[in-house]
C-alpha cells in the first residue's frame, strides 16, 4: 500500500537527515593508475623512486669539477683538465659538480676551454631534486587529475587504493523506451538515469543503470532489492509522486522505511528518501529538471559528506533582468542564461515549472533564491552557478567583482549553501 505524503521538509533539514542517517560506506578499490582520472585517494600515496636518481645536466655542455673553471672569463679562458659531454637530462658522471655551456667552450677535442666560471651546483638538477623515494606524492582524499597520473607513473606507483562508492540507477514507468527507440504516443525515450549517472559520475563514484521497470509494484520491489544489494546508494527515478502510478514511496516502505517523502524544493518536491537495510534510497521525480535539480541537490551533496567531491562549480556575479518571486517557504532552483552586457553579465530567467529539457540546454547557470526570500528584484546583481566552463558559456570572460545583493525588505541574503 502507498503511504500518503508526508508535509514537505525543508532541503537543509533533510540534507541533515541524510548525513545522519547514512553513514560513509568506507569501500576502496586498487585500480590502475591509468584509469583513475576523477577518482578520490583512498589514502596517502609515496613515491617508490627518487627523482632523478643521480645528478642530471641541465643544459647541453661539459660536466666538469667546478674549481678548474676559476677565473675564467672571454678575455681569459681556462683550459679544462677532462671535461665529459653531456646533453640535458644526462647523469652527470661522479666526481664532477657541475655544466659548463656549450656556448661557454671554445676548441676541440682533447683541447677545451671555458670563457666562463661556474660554480658547484650550476646547470645540473642534483638528486632527488624533485621527489625522494618516501616523499609523498598525494594526500588522501585527492581528486586525481590527469597531471597527477603522469606523476604517479614517473615515480613507480601502477596501481593505487581509491575510494569507491557504487550507485545504482532504476529507470521506472511503463511509457519509457530505451535509448534509440521511437516512443509511441505518451511515451519517452528514458534519459533521468543516463543524465544522473554522468553528473554522479563526475564526484567519482561507479553508477550502474538496471533496465526499464513497468509500472507493477513487484517488478519494482524485486529490481529495489537488487539495486540495494549491489550498491551502497540506490536512485529510483520517477513514481515519486502520488499518482495511480506511483509505487515508489511503498515499494520503499515495504523493504525498509520512509525517512522524507515531499521536500520543500523546487523543482524536485515529490522527491523521496528512504533507508533500506541501512543504505539511502531516494526516489526522484519523474520530470527531467525535477529529477536532475534532486540528482544535484540530495544525492550530490550526500556523496560529498562521504568523500567523493565533483569538480566545483564556476561562479560569477551577474545583474537580473528580470524579476524573480519565489514562494519563501521552498529553496528555488532558477535556471539562467547569462551573458556579457558592455562590461557586466547579465542574467535572464528561463521559465520553470515541470517544463522542457530544452530549458536546461539553452540555461548556463543557475540562480539559488534560498527559503524565506520572497524575491528578487530587477536589476539585483547576484551570485550565480555556471553549469559548464566560463568560457564555453556564452564567451564569459572574467567575472564581474562582487557586490552586496538586493533582495526585498523581508528576503534573506542571497548564498548557495551547498
Amino acid at each position: 500500500m502507498v503511504r500518503q505524503r508526508l508535509a514537505s521538509k525543508p532541503l537543509a533539514e533533510v540534507r541533515e537527515v541524510m548525513r545522519s542517517a547514512f553513514p560513509t560506506p568506507g569501500r576502496t578499490v586498487t585500480l590502475p593508475v591509468a584509469d583513475t582520472a576523477g577518482r578520490m585517494t583512498a589514502k596517502p600515496v609515496y613515491s617508490l623512486l627518487t627523482v632523478p636518481e643521480a645528478d642530471i645536466a641541465a643544459r647541453d655542455g661539459f660536466a666538469v669539477e667546478s674549481r678548474e673553471t676559476a677565473g675564467a672569463s672571454a678575455a681569459n679562458p681556462v683550459g679544462l683538465e677532462n671535461p665529459q659531454r653531456v646533453n640535458t637530462g644526462n647523469a652527470i658522471p661522479a666526481g664532477y659538480d657541475a655544466v659548463v655551456m656549450i656556448e661557454d667552450v671554445a676548441g676541440r677535442d682533447g683541447a677545451w676551454s671555458t670563457r666562463k666560471a661556474v660554480i658547484p651546483g650550476e646547470h645540473l638538477h642534483p638528486r632527488g631534486t624533485e621527489i625522494r623515494q618516501g616523499d609523498q606524492i598525494l594526500p588522501a582524499g585527492h581528486r586525481i587529475r590527469p597531471c597527477d597520473i603522469g606523476a604517479l607513473l614517473s615515480y613507480g606507483i601502477a596501481a593505487i587504493d581509491v575510494r569507491e562508492v557504487r550507485v545504482g540507477l532504476i529507470p521506472t514507468g511503463s511509457e519509457l523506451v530505451l535509448a534509440g527507440e521511437l516512443p509511441g504516443p505518451g511515451g519517452a525515450v528514458e534519459s533521468n538515469t543516463a543524465a544522473a549517472a554522468a553528473l554522479l559520475g563526475e564526484a567519482g563514484s561507479t553508477c550502474t543503470r538496471y533496465g526499464i521497470v513497468r509500472d507493477d509494484p513487484a517488478l519494482l520491489r524485486e529490481a529495489v532489492e537488487k539495486g540495494i544489494r549491489d550498491n551502497d546508494l540506490l536512485l529510483i527515478s520517477a513514481g515519486s509522486s502520488a499518482g495511480t502510478r506511483d509505487f515508489t514511496a511503498g515499494v520503499i516502505g515495504d523493504l525498509g522505511e520512509v525517512l522524507v517523502h515531499g521536500i520543500a524544493m523546487k523543482p524536485g518536491e515529490p522527491a523521496i528518501i528512504g533507508r533500506i537495510d541501512g543504505k539511502p534510497a531516494i526516489g526522484l521525480p519523474g520530470y527531467p529538471i525535477a529529477a536532475q535539480t534532486a540528482v544535484r541537490e540530495l544525492a550530490l551533496p550526500l556523496l560529498v559528506a562521504w568523500g567523493f567531491h565533483p569538480p566545483p562549480a564556476e561562479r560569477l556575479r551577474a545583474r537580473l533582468d528580470r524579476m524573480v518571486t519565489s514562494d519563501p517557504g521552498y529553496d528555488e532552483f532558477v535556471l539562467l542564461a547569462v551573458s556579457r552586457a558592455g562590461d557586466r553579465y547579465a542574467a535572464t530567467p528561463l521559465p520553470r515549472g515541470g517544463g522542457t529539457q530544452m530549458a536546461m540546454v539553452r540555461a548556463n547557470a543557475y540562480l539559488h533564491v534560498p527559503r524565506g526570500t520572497s524575491g528578487i528584484c530587477e536589476g539585483t546583481e547576484i551570485e550565480v552557478l555556471l553549469t559548464g566552463p566560463g568560457r564555453e558559456a556564452d564567451e564569459i570572460s572574467e567575472p564581474a567583482p562582487k557586490r552586496p545583493v538586493q533582495v526585498r525588505k523581508e528576503s534573506l541574503p542571497v548564498k548557495d549553501d551547498t
